[in-house]
């Protein structure tokens, strides 16, 4: 590709990714970006909308919209629902013109979700939405079933023995390696796929795991309008989006966590998501986060967005669980200096 061809390339989608976010200043903001003229951009502008790309609306901020596909199935239970099947039946022949990694990833993720829907959720029916524009792809998988957190609160009482809630559920969802069927399955699949989407959420009973490069709320609220006027109940929603020229590749995500002479050692604990209802201070608290970390070689503890650890909380992961679990690499990641000293305060 050429240079002009790409700063080509890059202008349009700048205007796309503007007038996808209804952003009302899309054409100055081009203008100063690229340094080209208005006459430039509108001539872009033409383009888009000659190549069905673009479209008019009216009533939109932008008075445009991008052109969207959408699909929706929905598959009975009873039936013998396989996934791979569904992917390459319905869902693969809907996927053109993105790039090989998104491909890839499409096929790994799509798969690993809708199989969750088929053995886990104890559902009637199984419904898929797709909704595909220039820049993305996005997918929605639901059932009318059990619903995953409260799946995964009532094993944790029932084979882990303590008192659990939704919010724990969701604490050993970021961790990875559970699952309620250790005889059939791992307990990867929504780890590695939520670390390979651009955005990534599960909602269900009210309460929302949400991953990936990036997760907009308004993402969510898209597919749940959708089901609500379809649907009389909802289990578990997961909503995936992925740009449709991606480069990243699912053997990035892979050799990040799980390198395949070692398996899957590393995992991730976003400290501000798995503490909803302030910061991380308590001792109990800590040990519902380190609970089943033994099981990995390297737990890194994301502190974005945390502006205090209490004592207690960093003596339990810093001090007694790492003393109990020496081999065990504990990083912490985007902490600020009051967290970090707390850290340092508890390991002298």
């Amino acid at each position: 590709m050429s240079f002009q061809e790409e700063k080509r390339n890059s202008i349009k989608r700048y205007l796309l990714e503007k007038i996808r976010n209804q952003d009302t200043d899309y054409i100055k903001k081009t203008m100063d970006n690229f340094r080209i003229s208005v006459t430039t951009v509108k001539r872009y502008l033409k383009e888009l909308l000659d190549q069905g790309i673009l479209e008019e609306q009216k009533q939109s901020e932008c008075g445009y919209r991008l052109k969207t596909e959408e699909y929706r199935f929905v598959y009975d239970a009873s039936d013998f629902l396989v996934e791979d099947k569904i992917y390459f039946q319905d869902i693969l022949p809907l996927l053109q013109n993105i790039s090989k990694e998104a491909s890839a990833i499409w096929s790994y993720a799509f798969m690993e979700m809708m199989n969750n829907a088929i053995e886990h959720a104890n559902a009637e029916h199984v419904s898929c939405y797709v909704k595909k524009d220039a820049l993305y792809t996005e997918i929605s998988i639901t059932d009318d079933g059990i619903g995953i957190f409260e799946n995964i609160r009532a094993y944790l009482e029932k084979e882990c023995g303590y008192s659990a809630d939704i919010q724990d559920s969701i604490l050993e969802l970021y961790k990875g390696k559970l699952t309620t069927q250790s005889e059939a399955h791992p307990g990867e699949g929504i780890f590695f796929v939520s670390k390979v989407l651009r955005e990534f959420a599960i909602w269900s009973g009210q309460s929302v795991f949400t991953a990936g490069r990036y997760t907009e709320e308004k993402l969510i609220q898209s597919h749940l309008i959708l089901y609500y006027t379809s649907l009389k109940s909802i289990g578990t929603m997961v909503v995936m989006k992925l740009e449709n020229d991606t480069t990243h590749t699912l053997k990035e995500v892979f050799d990040m966590f799980a390198p395949i002479e070692e398996g899957f050692v590393k995992t991730v604990i976003p400290l501000k998501k798995v503490c909803p209802y302030g910061e991380p201070i308590a001792r109990s608290q800590a040990r519902r986060v380190v609970y089943r970390l033994e099981q990995f070689k390297q737990v890194e503890f994301d502190c974005s967005g945390i502006d205090f650890m209490g004592q207690g909380f960093a003596d339990e992961v810093f001090r007694v669980f790492q003393n109990k679990y020496p081999d065990i690499q504990l990083e912490v990641t985007n902490a600020n200096e009051t967290v970090l000293g707390m850290i340092r305060h508890v390991k002298r």
